[in-house]
């Protein structure tokens, strides 16, 4: 509660910038940098966020694919660049176990293994 208040309710110095913006757009002056604050930073993705990404893409093709192919599939469905080192980990340690989630057909290509759809 406390906290709503001070950002409803802005210091004496804030509140004194935020009437000396003009009202209205606010457009970049010729020759000033693109941007003025840093590209934010992805956050990393936790192991589930991506094993459900590969189960789904490899639900979607039905057919075993490659290691560059669920990566390009998965960087597609999560809207952001995922490693390969991360792909090919859930891949392999899916196909290990008393209940592996994959099929391994060949190095570095795999299927979701048949009745396992998530």
């Amino acid at each position: 509660m406390h906290l709503v208040g001070r950002c409803s309710n802005p210091s004496g110095p804030l509140r004194a910038i935020f009437e000396a913006l003009p009202d209205g757009h606010i457009t970049r002056k010729a020759g000033s940098p693109a941007r003025v604050a840093p590209e934010p930073k992805l956050l990393k993705l936790g192991n589930g966020v991506v094993q459900a990404a590969v189960v789904k893409v490899l639900a979607t093709v039905d057919r075993p694919m490659r290691l560059a192919e669920v990566r390009t599939a998965v960087d597609a469905l999560l809207e952001q660049p995922v490693s390969k080192d991360s792909i090919n980990s859930c891949l392999s340690m899916g196909a290990r176990g008393n209940e592996p989630r994959f099929e391994r057909v060949g190095r570095g290509c795999y299927r979701l293994k048949h009745g396992d759809q998530g």
